[in-house]
């Protein structure tokens, strides 16, 4: 199962906006205004096409995880 997720599916190593923005519950726009910001997730750039790669989302999330109010 080498490179394939149990499905039987290719395990994906990035995104690209529609996905990246769709796994974090928002919308391409907003994602793409965060990334011109600078304050959106880490791109990763091939050729002229720009993607997320998983890992890079988590930290994304993980940087902006708050503690619960008590």
């Amino acid at each position: 199962m080498h490179g394939k997720a149990n499905s039987g599916h290719p395990i994906k190593l990035l995104l690209d906006y529609k996905a990246a923005a769709e796994a974090l519950s928002m919308t391409r726009g907003a994602l793409r205004d965060l990334v011109y910001k600078d304050r959106g997730p880490v791109v990763t750039k091939i050729g002229n096409r720009t993607f997320f790669a998983i890992k890079d989302l988590e930290a994304f999330v993980e940087a902006h995880r708050e503690p619960a109010l008590r």
